[in-house]
């Protein structure tokens, strides 16, 4: 090889070396990663798995629910039952007296009131069943039929609780529990949608009654309905 010609050979692999590096660079291939990327769950995959977890926990507070309803039950049966108990043993040991008309007529008065004492108003109400038209206007018959409508009053029994009370004012005007009566009497006419005559009540007690305690209450009953 001729001498002068080396150095345009050394002159063109100058100006060729740095074009050939950086094309071996740019065309290098990357290496891939040695392990596949981990799988990540999917947005949709959260939201169904969130779904069945409520629908569970719903379920779960349902089943709570009727678990508490029916301890609650229980324990209402429980008390009644231990109420009830209760009455018979002290009735057992204060026997009721007897009238010497060949034993027919038991004053169960006392069992009565120890039944109302004990919230057992429905066993009450059976003793007392024929204190409703208010019998033979002794003061024994008086209070049976005051204790008649206090156990009517307890629960709710309106129709019995109007009927028995106006009956109690009309053959006891002048009984202490008279305006208490006819406030009992107003209550219930309120609950069944009989504001007007219930205000007529209690303008009756106010009018009549003037100083008890029912005349107080009716005065407020009638301020709330203005």
């Amino acid at each position: 090889m001729p001498r002068h010609n080396l150095p345009l050979r050394r002159t063109g692999l100058k100006f060729f070396a740095p074009l050939i590096i950086s094309a071996c660079t740019i065309t290098a291939p990357q290496n891939p990663a040695s392990e596949p990327a981990p799988k990540h769950p999917t947005v949709q995959h959260n939201a169904e798995e969130l779904i069945q977890l409520q629908h569970q926990l719903t379920a779960l507070q349902q089943q709570l629910e009727n678990l508490t309803k029916q301890v609650k039950e229980i324990s209402q049966q429980q008390a009644t039952l231990s109420r009830y108990l209760n009455v018979r043993l002290a009735g057992n040991h204060q026997p009721t007296a007897i009238s010497p008309v060949a034993g027919k007529n038991t004053d169960n008065t006392a069992e009565a009131h120890r039944l109302y004492r004990a919230g057992l108003y429905a066993q009450a109400i059976r003793l007392l069943k024929n204190a409703e038209s208010g019998g033979d206007g002794s003061s024994k018959a008086q209070e049976r039929m005051w204790l008649l409508l206090q156990n009517h009053a307890r629960l709710n029994n309106c129709e019995s609780v109007i009927n028995i009370g106006q009956r109690f004012n009309s053959l006891y005007p002048h009984h202490s529990q008279s305006a208490n009566a006819l406030y009992l009497v107003a209550q219930c006419q309120n609950r069944m949608q009989q504001q007007d005559i219930a205000r007529v009540t209690c303008k009756h007690i106010i009018n009549t009654y003037p100083n008890s305690a029912a005349a107080v209450k009716a005065k407020q009953f009638l301020n709330k309905k203005k």
